[in-house]
């Protein structure tokens, strides 16, 4: 996330918040949709051939005494994940690399919100389904956090072009 937020800032004089030309928005625009386009091919790659794989990954490495169990479903699980993590990372970073401080504080006292409600879902998914459950309140954070990343994005193309 930090490689891409230094991208992001460096990319265009330092400030992306201020002096913004429309040629250099839509190339910032071009350049985000791009990065997106990119993640999500490669998390459809991982989420296309990981879960099929998990079970022969599982017992080469361990052998047949986790290759049998709940980790194998878990492994499906978490390659579905993967994609959530991804696009949250890209998301964000771009989120603070544009935001003023305002949107910062805003951006911090909404994550702040989805950390309390991870923490609940978190106990109770737990509780219900194990590790799977782990995975699925994680995903449900991530989820979370694209959504408010991307009204910020929409938004943050709307009033600058």
């Amino acid at each position: 996330q930090y490689v891409v937020r230094i991208i992001f800032e460096r990319a265009y004089d330092g400030s992306l918040s201020t002096g913004q030309t429309p040629e250099n928005l839509s190339i910032l625009e071009g350049s985000l949709l791009g990065a997106l386009k990119l993640i999500m091919l490669i998390g459809l790659v991982i989420i296309s051939f990981g879960p099929s794989y998990s079970y022969t990954l599982l017992n080469l490495l361990y052998g047949g005494r986790y290759s049998d169990g709940e980790a194998t479903a878990v492994l499906r699980y978490y390659c579905v994940y993967i994609i959530f993590l991804a696009m949250n990372g890209m998301s964000e970073a771009f989120l603070h690399s544009v935001a003023n401080e305002k949107q910062l504080k805003q951006s911090n006292d909404i994550l702040l919100l989805f950390s309390a409600i991870y923490i609940v879902l978190n106990v109770t998914f737990i509780k219900s389904a194990g590790a799977i459950g782990l995975i699925a309140a994680n995903s449900v954070n991530m989820l979370l956090r694209i959504s408010y990343s991307a009204i910020f994005i929409e938004e943050y193309f709307k009033v600058k072009s």
